[in-house]
């Protein structure tokens, strides 16, 4: 397998959403539509922006995460392995109280930086059942939507060419971090007029990195053809 998934990581080591300027604006538009199969009108209101409710937690079963209220229960407990968790989460929160952390210029290799709040509430996430990267990224996006990016598997599969390991809570999404972020530094300009005037269903301005992950999101589970190779991204073919 490790030899399998080297050689795959090789063979998309270009993988840029540059090759998907074509298509952006069309999956942005058929995810945000109000009417439509996708969770941008019920997952993409942040609520309050300083408090993680029990419904909070709920919040990644509108982006394809199962769980139930069995999982979320123990992040309210007094103490245990799920309390943790929600002290850790609660952090990022008061990290970025003023919601003016940017995901594209931090650097993530700071220790004492504001990005090791975001790792060690995913690494946390390794004590307890069933909630690791995918879910804790999905509930704390929601409320910092330019600090912290989602974890998922598609997202994943389109820079790696292979799916994650369920369950993932370190080695990977620490792989997966600095790989997006320079591919959004790179493409950070026409991003930014791809967003322009776009506004998430409670009236705030869509983040460039909600607007990303719902691009490269939708190329994979929809199976768009339309991916060229750019410069910067000499190997990406279609997925």
């Amino acid at each position: 397998m490790g030899g399998r998934r080297r050689a795959a990581r090789e063979a998309v080591s270009g993988a840029s959403i540059a090759g998907l300027s074509a298509c952006a604006a069309a999956h942005l538009d058929c995810y945000t539509q109000q009417d439509s199969m996708y969770a941008f009108y019920s997952y993409d209101r942040m609520g309050s922006p300083d408090v993680i409710s029990p419904t909070d937690c709920l919040a990644p079963v509108l982006l394809n995460v199962r769980m139930s209220y069995a999982h979320v229960l123990p992040l309210f407990h007094s103490a245990g392995p799920g309390a943790n968790l929600l002290s850790c989460m609660r952090q990022v929160l008061e990290t970025d109280s003023e919601q003016l952390i940017d995901f594209i210029e931090l650097d993530l290799h700071d220790p004492d930086g504001p990005w090791q709040v975001v790792d060690r509430a995913i690494s946390t996430s390794g004590a307890v059942k069933h909630l690791k990267a995918v879910a804790v990224t999905k509930m704390l996006h929601r409320k910092r939507p330019s600090f912290v990016p989602i974890f998922d598997r598609e997202i994943y599969r389109f820079y790696f060419g292979y799916y994650p390991m369920r369950g993932s809570y370190a080695a990977e999404p620490r792989s997966l971090w600095p790989v997006l972020q320079a591919d959004l530094r790179l493409n950070r300009s026409w991003l930014t007029e791809l967003i322009r005037g776009r506004e998430t269903p409670d009236g705030r301005e869509l983040s460039l990195l909600r607007a990303a992950d719902i691009v490269v999101w939708m190329h994979m589970v929809t199976g768009c053809g339309r991916a060229v190779a750019t410069n910067d991204s000499p190997e990406l073919t279609t997925l």
